[in-house]
């Protein structure tokens, strides 16, 4: 999959950790962009009240994409 997203530094942080499981660190603001580009997605709660969320493929490909 070819990605081609320009994304600002705050939110390439944001989804570097959402990939580490960080994404209780991620701001709102940030959080909303990144799920509006379709670059990570909501999941099941946890059942500790935390927010959860994943990469999806579009954004996993863009941190791999990213890494080289």
């Amino acid at each position: 999959m070819n990605v081609c997203v320009n994304l600002e530094k705050s939110e390439i942080e944001g989804l570097e950790s959402v990939a580490e499981g960080r994404a209780s660190a991620v701001s709102a603001p940030v959080t909303s962009r990144l799920l509006d580009m379709g670059l990570i997605q909501p999941c099941d709660e946890n059942g500790h009240g935390m927010k959860t969320l994943q990469l999806t493929p579009k954004g996993l490909s863009f941190i791999r994409s990213s890494d080289q």
